[in-house]
């Protein structure tokens, strides 16, 4: 059995059928398998084991592990139709991102294959169940083990009806993200919404660029997403700027945003917390995922504030905008000289390193 401290239990729910399948077998995973030990995965079973993924660092170490992996926004084009035996997914926090797999598992599995969904009570996955069931044409009721469900659904439908996914794959304009300035979709987290934190660091960025003294070289936005602070910080004359996230989604809406609304030079690369960048930065702007129902703990606030340090020059800055709950002061000492809190509100706070 595959087993991790930190894994999420829905995961390791449908892992542990992975030696009972036979065939072809797709695993579609996000945020919730960051955690997974992929070389005892793969030492569980001798089939043919496929990952989908939209996250830079599941896609990675998925690959190392020796899975034939594929990093991309749940983009099931490059699958044939009916090519699976089995797909495997623990369903995800967006109800449009769970629908667009359950709808694209319909269509890659082969007739009297089956998937396999686990998942919370209160993430909706009786429903889920529910919905792929009549999908499907079988139906079935999810199982309890302890506090997470699973179920194992049939393909016995020729024809497809799918569920409704919110236009999962396409890039929007939505007034609330100043009146259509910006192309987001689902699959972000808080894609049809500019985040308080974001615009509470954009709002002092011009003072904290004339009180700190930084340089207007080159800008690294670390964890992008659909690319808020980066194009409203090019309006202070960096000559390069360079936008990083895990999230594959994230990564095709800022290049979108980038492409039509910057007019300096940049690029924007998948990476965990920086960790494929090669090269040093005057500025860094972070808004990273502490407050945002992500994980708080020690070790994963330690990853940013490691790799920011990496990736400052020697006169660099980086200034951080968290929630004003998170201890990320204390952390920062350990990486860096400097610390301190520049500015505050109600909510968030503005922590410069250097």
């Amino acid at each position: 059995m595959a087993s991790s401290t930190d894994s999420d239990g829905c995961v390791l729910l449908v892992v542990n059928h992975l030696s009972s399948l036979k065939g072809s077998i797709l695993i579609v995973a996000d945020e919730h398998w960051s955690e997974l030990d992929w070389y005892s995965v793969r030492s569980m079973t001798k089939c043919s084991l496929n990952l989908i993924s939209n996250r830079w660092e599941v896609h990675t170490n998925a690959k190392a592990a020796g899975l034939d992996s594929l990093f991309s926004d749940f983009n099931f084009s490059q699958y044939s139709s009916k090519q699976f035996d089995s797909v495997v997914y623990r369903v995800s926090k967006e109800r449009a991102t769970t629908h667009h797999v359950i709808n694209q598992a319909a269509r890659v599995l082969k007739f009297k294959a089956s998937l396999y969904l686990s998942g919370k009570k209160n993430e909706g996955i009786k429903n889920y169940v529910k919905q792929s069931s009549n999908l499907l044409g079988h139906r079935v009721q999810a199982k309890k083990t302890g506090s997470d469900y699973f179920a194992s659904i049939k393909n016995n439908s020729t024809i497809i009806r799918p569920l409704p996914d919110n236009n999962y794959a396409r890039l929007r304009a939505l007034q609330s993200l100043s009146e259509g300035k910006y192309l987001s979709k689902p699959g972000i987290f808080g894609w049809d919404k500019i985040d308080r934190g974001s615009a509470f660091l954009i709002d002092n960025l011009a003072d904290s660029i004339r009180n700190l003294s930084i340089s207007s070289t080159a800008v690294l936005d670390l964890g992008c997403g659909y690319g808020y602070i980066a194009c409203e910080a090019s309006n202070h004359n960096f000559k390069y700027i360079l936008a990083t996230d895990n999230n594959a989604a994230a990564i095709a809406a800022c290049q979108e945003n980038f492409e039509r609304l910057l007019k300096v030079n940049y690029d924007v690369i998948a990476s965990d917390a920086g960790n494929t960048i090669n090269r040093v930065f005057d500025l860094i702007l972070c808004n990273p995922p502490f407050h945002q129902g992500f994980s708080v703990r020690p070790i994963f606030i330690s990853k940013f504030l490691h790799s920011t340090s990496n990736l400052l020059t020697k006169s660099g800055k980086a200034i951080f905008v968290v929630n004003k709950f998170i201890p990320i002061e204390k952390i920062a000492l350990n990486y860096f000289s400097n610390v301190s809190v520049i500015k505050s509100n109600d909510t968030f706070k503005l922590v410069q390193l250097n």
